[in-house]
């Protein structure tokens, strides 16, 4: 079961002093709502978790399938006083948090399908969903969520089959941790992914995404790839050119006159064409 003392213990000192209160509950419709239901002074710098969720949420209104005492599902909440004009790579910083915080326990085959799905050979590992809401005189608060699937049951409570259930190919930490490497708990998993994150918000807000500019054009699985995006029932097709300052996917496509344009796009569900 998750443990909030276990999970502090396995945290370092520095992390720690960011950290506020680690909250964790049997089940909540999803761990960002059951923030966010909390008074705003109440968030900053509070981790929730929850050992299983009834209405688990993804990108663009998607359910993240949740079930009981197998996974990891947490919510950070974090005022910035503040609202740096870098706010949006926030989603960007977060993916490269979690695939530093999943090296450390041995997987190094993560990848970043932007915005911020994290695959491992082409099957989902973890997700996030980020809400950010003015705060007033100029900051903001986000709630930034994370699910990582660390062991998918073949069945879940209802009896279902988790692969009836997720419509696209996933995985879990358990299916890929390397041969002779010790498997994490949830426990130690929630204190790499917090630690990742706290150290992370620290650089973000001093300098924005420029620490992490590095590990995202390693991570990121779609630059050179021939894609497809579609944003506003709109679909256009090009070779992904990485992304922008302000974490915008640019697509770089062919006009009929023959004539290469780029085009940036800050939201929308991208599908990468195989060959």
């Amino acid at each position: 079961m998750l443990d909030s003392g276990q999970i502090r213990q396995q945290m370092s000192d520095v992390a720690l002093q960011r950290l506020g209160q680690i909250s964790v509950v049997a089940e909540t419709d999803s761990s960002n709502s059951a923030l966010k239901r909390l008074a705003p002074e109440q968030q900053h710098a509070h981790a929730l978790l929850a050992e299983g969720q009834t209405g688990g949420r993804g990108r663009r209104q998607r359910s993240w399938y949740s079930p009981p005492g197998c996974n990891v599902y947490l919510s950070l909440g974090w005022r910035f006083d503040r609202c740096p004009g870098w706010l949006s790579t926030l989603p960007l910083m977060t993916a490269v948090c979690i695939c530093r915080a999943l090296a450390q326990t041995g997987i190094r085959t993560c990848g970043i399908k932007w915005p911020n799905d994290i695959l491992v050979n082409g099957a989902k590992l973890a997700g996030i969903l980020i809400e950010v809401e003015a705060a007033g005189d100029g900051a903001a608060r986000a709630v930034i969520g994370v699910g990582v699937n660390v062991f998918m049951p073949a069945a879940g409570e209802t009896g279902r089959a988790a692969g009836a259930v997720i419509d696209r190919p996933w995985t879990d930490v358990s299916s890929q941790i390397p041969a002779g490497v010790s498997e994490p708990s949830r426990n130690r998993i929630a204190a790499l992914l917090l630690e990742q994150l706290l150290d992370g918000i620290g650089e973000f807000e001093v300098a924005g995404f420029q620490p992490f500019a590095g590990d995202w054009h390693e991570l990121d699985l779609l630059v050179g790839r021939q894609v497809m995006i579609e944003h506003n029932g709109k679909q256009t097709s090009g070779v992904a050119r990485g992304i922008d300052s302000d974490g915008g996917l640019v697509l770089e496509s062919r006009e009929p006159g023959g004539s290469l344009v780029r085009k940036t796009f800050h939201a929308g569900e991208v599908r990468v064409h195989h060959a």
